[in-house]
């Protein structure tokens, strides 16, 4: 009898597993598309692009005025990639967090994490700006969707 409660446990638990990693997903796809500043964010912020190029790796793009700021291919598994930044090296690592995609990048000794993630009207871009290393502030920045 015990053997038969541990298999339908374990069953119940790939299932709710399953179905968790499905929304993930669904929700990560929502993230890709070209996205402009909402009202409530500075246009300084820029514009940003991003772009699924296989299962795990990401283009991203932010550009302001016509003018890319930055650009940049890397995989999702959290290995770290070079980048240029307004013309400054830096390394940036992506990851996903359940269905946020997490930026660390790191310009000299300066770090900055960025979380970008979907709000919770469904369709609103949110990028969470968390300086790690440099005296800043928190801000969430709210972008609406141009193109998907």
């Amino acid at each position: 009898m015990e053997d038969y409660s541990l298999r339908n446990a374990v069953f119940v638990i790939m299932v709710l597993a399953t179905a968790a990693f499905g929304d993930d997903v669904s929700d990560r796809v929502k993230l890709f598309g070209v996205w402009q500043p909402a009202e409530s964010t500075p246009k300084e912020a820029g514009a940003w692009k991003l772009e699924s190029r296989g299962t795990d790796i990401l283009r991203v793009t932010q550009s302001l005025g016509g003018q890319t700021l930055l650009e940049f291919e890397c995989s999702t598994n959290g290995q770290e990639c070079d980048v240029s930044e307004s013309g400054k090296g830096a390394k940036v690592s992506l990851y996903f967090n359940g269905s946020k995609l997490v930026e660390l990048e790191t310009r000299g000794k300066q770090v900055v994490k960025r979380r970008f993630g979907i709000g919770e009207d469904g369709v609103t871009l949110e990028i969470e700006v968390i300086p790690i290393t440099a005296a800043g502030k928190l801000e969430t920045l709210r972008f609406r969707r141009v193109k998907p």
